[in-house]
């Protein structure tokens, strides 16, 4: 890419940018307000029960114990277990909540189930009104009612959905934004700002969710394509540095593979920066003041800096094995927001194609146009929204920022379109598509799904229980721990912390013999079993392990049909959830 700037970069802030800026930012909290009725019912907050109650604990924890974060629990696994979430969002979270006057879990919860709101249509506005001055107000009034309407975004960041989730736009915009300002750097003193605002922006992305190391990956390849290569060392310096310190202050213990913030991370990003160093040795060197450097130059940077990245065994093993995020991982596989794009069917299908809206057709006019005219900041928008397009259809886990990376690029486009009916048909694909299909989402009662509720009534009784650890399923786990006031064997982490541990408590509950699964307890010191509908657990099981065990032949569907249990007993049931106590030895 050259480095032709076509966006205009010249325009000041006008009170026009400011106030449209702020009625996005009130569409935005507007349309995110609208589940109070639903996320306060019976006067309380409610929270979905998966991942927001396990970020609820961390952040109660870091209420009570600023600045410090819950790391190791004791209540995990068979003899405690390390989170896999990087620390920022809950400890900031938590010390907000402390501001704010909260101390208890109840109190703290009161509190941060507002953040997600506040803070989506913060972006929204600050997106807006820099769009406004930098591209006008066509690009930036497209691109904000998707980011304030979306449903895919606002039910991702309304009230109570205080899961990570939210922010990963937030934080691949920083680093698009950062990129750009790469990119668009002239002078030595603008280069450096560059590169301290993206070494920030990937620090903070980094220390908030690891999968944006995507987006870190996408700022690279531009920069060290694109420039000379002086911001990008900088930037990726930077998060070099400070997961470095991260890790070296970890305490013993702390797992070193791709789920957890630390020497991976670390490593590909001094990779990264040694490559983009040695393309900018020219300057020092004597060569030539501007100009992209020699060919040759970039492939000595990317090879030396590729076998930093390969040299440490610790490294190959969490790159291998964390490329499995994208489709490989047997675990991952049965969660439904892994699933590929082309898995879904009916309405789903066309509720997930009308979600994308009409950037995913014209990030690709965007791309073309950005090439032929040699427009380095357009390019990098499309190549950014290409890239989560292209993994939104290997899995949906993606789309939350595939969806405001396409709006923004089909916005790009508008305004280059010559003739005005087609500009206006390019501008109303983008822009209709996320409030008309929220309106229809609005239509459509908000509840708990059934399987939801029936957890809820388990753990209420669980937390009647005496003390002991819980054997159930994995997509319980938080339930379990947080609202049944139990400690348990497998979570909604999944294979992250331990994948031996995981795999040995599918294998016990596979078992064709109830002695197996009892002695299993007693090692791993269960006192509660929690089964469910085996057409489904046993089906899970067999997935997540690779097997194929008849489902039949398991002591789980015995016991579930005819079997009569001979070492646990029976303590309460539903149709489709059934919790067992181990007899005494």
């Amino acid at each position: 890419m050259a480095r032709e700037i076509v966006v205009s970069d010249t325009r000041r802030p006008t009170p026009d940018a400011r106030l449209l800026a702020l009625a996005f930012f009130v569409l935005a909290l507007a349309c995110r307000f609208l589940n109070a009725p639903y996320a306060f019912e019976g006067g309380t907050p409610r929270i979905a029960p998966v991942d927001e109650l396990y970020h609820w604990k961390r952040m109660a924890y870091s209420a009570t114990h600023f600045p410090r974060v819950l790391e190791f629990d004791r209540d995990r696994g068979v003899a405690g277990a390390f989170c896999p979430w990087p620390p920022l969002y809950d400890v900031a979270s938590g010390g907000i909540a402390r501001l704010l006057g909260g101390t208890t879990s109840d109190e703290v919860l009161a509190r941060i189930v507002w953040l997600p709101p506040v803070l989506f249509a913060l972006f929204t506005g600050l997106a807006v009104f820099i769009l406004a001055s930098r591209s006008g107000t066509l690009v930036a009034t497209v691109t904000g009612i998707a980011l304030a309407t979306s449903p895919f975004l606002v039910t991702t960041s309304w009230i109570g959905s205080i899961d990570h989730h939210f922010l990963e736009p937030i934080l691949t915009f920083a680093i698009l934004g950062a990129t750009c300002l790469g990119i668009r750097a002239e002078t030595r003193r603008e280069k450096v700002r560059a590169g301290i605002l993206l070494g920030l922006a990937i620090t903070a992305a980094m220390f908030v969710q690891t999968a944006l190391l995507i987006a870190a990956a996408l700022a690279f390849g531009v920069l060290f394509f694109a420039t000379d290569g002086l911001a990008a060392t900088g930037g990726f310096s930077i998060a070099a540095i400070s997961v470095s310190i991260y890790r070296l202050t970890r305490p013993p213990g702390f797992p070193d593979n791709q789920w957890f913030l630390g020497w991976t991370h670390a490593t590909l990003f001094a990779a990264a920066t040694l490559a983009c160093a040695i393309i900018g040795i020219q300057r020092s060197a004597g060569g030539p003041p501007a100009g992209p450097p020699p060919a040759r130059r970039r492939v000595v940077a990317l090879l030396l800096g590729g076998l930093i990245a390969i040299a440490i065994p610790s490294v190959r093993a969490s790159l291998f094995t964390g490329s499995h995020f994208l489709g490989g991982d047997r675990w991952l596989r049965t969660i439904q927001e892994f699933q590929p794009l082309w898995r879904a069917r009916g309405d789903d299908l066309l509720s997930d194609l009308v979600g994308l809206s009409g950037g995913a057709i014209l990030v690709w006019f965007l791309a073309i146009r950005a090439i032929k005219t040699r427009d380095s900041i357009r390019l990098t928008i499309a190549i950014f929204a290409i890239a989560y397009f292209a993994l939104t259809i290997t899995s949906r886990r993606f789309w939350i920022v595939a969806i405001p990376l396409l709006a923004l690029a089909g916005a790009m486009y508008v305004p280059l379109i010559a003739r005005k009916r087609l500009a206006i048909l390019a501008a109303l694909l983008v822009a209709l598509p996320p409030p008309l299909q929220f309106a229809g989402w609005l239509m459509t009662p908000q509840s708990i799904p059934p399987n939801q509720q029936q957890w809820i009534r388990a753990t209420s009784f669980i937390r009647t229980l005496p003390p002991g650890r819980v054997l159930g399923p994995w997509s319980m786990g938080h339930a379990i721990d947080v609202e049944g006031k139990h400690p348990v064997i497998l979570d909604n982490f999944g294979t992250m912390p331990d994948t031996a541990t995981f795999e040995r408590a599918q294998q016990a509950l596979l078992t064709t013999d109830e002695r197996i699964l009892a002695n299993y307890c007693d090692t791993a010191n269960v006192r509660y079993l929690i089964l469910e509908q085996p057409r489904f657990g046993i089906a899970s099981a067999n997935a997540i392990l690779g097997t194929s065990q008849a489902a039949e032949t398991t002591w789980w569907s015995r016991v579930w049909h005819r079997e009569h249990p001979k070492f646990f007993r029976e303590i309460w049931s539903e149709p489709e959830l059934r919790i067992y106590e181990r007899s005494s030895r």
